[in-house]
This record gives structure tokens, C-alpha cells and sequence, in this order.
């Protein structure tokens, strides 16, 4: 987890998507991230469900895009016996510690 947090287009991604589902071509415009390095990040935070597909849109060119939206409600960080840690809670209530 706290490899992921360490990340800085991680942590824009989540800001990004905090408030408001966006597409991940609009996080890519707005914070200066290259789209594919976009797309592995949001694969990533995916996969440790801090992130997740929110609504399917459809473009002016006719393509089918999905929007992203933050799981995440709130992250501590703290140090215990010599080591950073972290400690994230879900917007479900989940409980995910490192």
C-alpha cells in the first residue's frame, strides 16, 4: 500500500477522482499524466479497490469510455516500532492496513 501512496500520479489520480467520477483521459489532461502511465495506475489502484469504474459514457466520437471514482474515505499514516505504516479506511467501512 504504501508503495502505491508513495506514487505521484497515484495520488493525483486519487485526488482527482475523490469528489467526482472522471474519465481517465481527463485525469491525464488535468494532472499532467501520461495516458498510459494513467491506465497501469488506475489498473493498480483497481485492483486494491481504491478505485473503481463508476458509469460507462459514451464520447463525441463514438467510443465508450468508463469513469473512475475514489473508494478511499480516509488515509493515516503513522510510525510504529521503526516502520512507516499506513492505515486506510473505505468508503464501505472496509479496513485496510500495512
Amino acid at each position: 500500500m504504501l508503495q502505491v501512496l508513495s506514487d505521484e500520479h497515484s495520488r493525483r489520480i486519487l485526488i482527482a477522482t475523490h469528489q467526482k467520477s472522471r474519465t481517465a483521459m481527463e485525469i491525464a489532461e488535468v494532472h499532467g499524466i501520461p495516458i498510459a502511465a494513467c491506465y497501469r495506475r488506475i489498473k493498480v489502484l483497481e485492483d486494491m479497490a481504491f478505485i473503481q469504474k463508476d458509469e460507462q459514457i459514451l464520447t463525441q466520437k463514438g467510443k465508450r469510455r468508463w469513469t473512475y471514482i475514489s473508494n478511499i474515505h480516509k488515509i493515516e499514516l503513522y510510525y510504529k516500532d521503526g516502520q512507516v505504516a499506513a492505515r486506510c479506511e473505505l468508503r464501505n467501512g472496509f479496513i485496510e492496513q500495512n
